[in-house]
């Protein structure tokens, strides 16, 4: 039986936009120059889309409820006249009208939902073994094919879906114990990637989970929150890793306190007194990508700041509030707060504070205090998917309840 011209297209944009979400999740950070391949499989299907809606009449889209897309091209769109007025990173806002396209044009079909499923489980479990595979080779700070603060973020994000999957399963046992695979070997890669600022983020967020969590059952969830701090007390007494990176982070604070800059955290916080002051002389809009290496060169030889400014590690503000406020100035910074923050609100809105999907930006509000996770196309492709893959799932809850 011969398939029609225009149910073939349907069937092979279904396809596009499944691959795409599978790589999203699984391909993304497994694998050199992921984010280069996403952002082609994303124009693919944006095209393919488009055609489909146009062309083949399929206008039953996935979304109804488009504000979150609306935030996606909110961010993209401020970024572009910063970059009119003095210079922004075109990636950035590439990759946010890649994501914003697609995401209108998504077909409303649960097999899209299911192909994220499976790609997080695979790509939780992937993580853990790349991971791995880098630490038994000899990386000791494994950074899978980006750097490992990235790639922390990218397993953060990872245990989060996976726990969303493993409370979505129910009782679907399959899901349940590979999601649970899949959560342990993504904390595998954010402890062997050692990045400090991400530890930080999933402690705070399984410490407000706890916190919201006790207050309908105290009992229960102090017990919790006993038995993780003793955990946590038991790890850092036997682990190595732990306390070499603790050690490290003291030893760089009292650094600071001596007056010397040249660590980790000394570095950044040259990045970020350099930032203010940045920010102090053009507060609106904040001096641009042109601007950003003259204001610290400005600054040096004014006797501001410290020549380790211009040290190669700090090619950005080291904070993604430092680094809206300097490059985009007040309206940059607003425009981070609701990039983050609305999409949290609108997720409550629809599932209520107790649901994991407000981790998501929860856990990169707390990572970007320390690093830039928006100004790298594959954490910035990782966030605005992840949230849209949480939408998606919202929305199909609500469609179940409603029928």
């Amino acid at each position: 039986m011969s398939i029609k011209p225009l149910e073939f297209l349907d069937k092979v944009t279904t396809a596009a936009f499944a691959l795409t979400i599978a790589f999203s999740f699984c391909g993304l950070f497994l694998v050199p120059s992921g984010q280069s391949i996403l952002s082609n499989l994303l124009v693919a299907s944006g095209v393919l889309g488009l055609l489909n809606y146009f062309i083949g009449g399929k206008k039953d889209v996935l979304f109804t409820d488009r504000r979150l897309i609306w935030v996606f091209i909110f961010y993209a769109v401020v970024i572009l006249i910063n970059r009119i007025i003095h210079g922004d990173q075109y990636g950035v806002m590439r990759s946010l009208f890649y994501v914003s396209v697609f995401s209108l044009l998504m077909p409303r079909k649960k097999i899209l939902l299911s192909v994220g499923c499976i790609a997080i489980l695979v790509g939780g479990i992937g993580l853990g073994l790349l991971s791995l595979w880098q630490y038994e080779n000899g990386i000791v700070r494994v950074e899978g094919f980006t750097n490992a603060i990235l790639f922390s973020q990218a397993a953060l994000t990872l245990v989060i879906l996976n726990w969303c999957l493993f409370i979505r399963a129910r009782k679907i046992c399959w899901m349940k114990i590979g999601s649970l695979v899949a959560l342990s070997a993504s904390l595998l890669a954010l402890y062997l990637s050692q990045s400090r600022g991400v530890w930080l983020a999933l402690g705070a967020v399984i410490g407000i989970l706890i916190i919201y969590k006790s207050l309908y059952k105290p009992f229960k969830y102090t017990f919790v929150a006993l038995l993780l701090v003793a955990l946590a007390g038991g790890i850092y007494q036997t682990n190595t890793i732990v306390q070499g990176r603790m050690a490290e982070a003291v030893s760089d604070m009292k650094g600071i306190e001596g007056g010397t800059y040249y660590s980790s955290w000394g570095l950044r916080v040259v990045a970020w007194e350099s930032a203010w002051l940045g920010f102090l002389e053009s507060p609106l809009i904040g001096v641009g990508t042109d601007g950003f290496t003259v204001v610290k060169e400005q600054q040096i030889s004014r006797g501001l700041v410290s020549p380790l400014v211009m040290d190669p590690a700090l090619a950005h503000a080291h904070s993604q509030y430092m680094q809206n406020l300097i490059i985009r100035g007040v309206v940059g910074i607003l425009a981070l707060m609701i990039f983050l923050f609305y999409p949290m609100k609108l997720i409550v809105e629809k599932a209520g504070w107790g649901s994991p999907y407000t981790m998501i930006p929860l856990s990169f509000a707390i990572s970007a205090l320390s690093d830039v996770p928006f100004e790298h196309q594959n954490t910035l492709y990782l966030y605005a998917l992840s949230l849209v893959f949480c939408w998606c799932a919202i929305e199909f809850n609500m469609e179940k309840k409603a029928s």
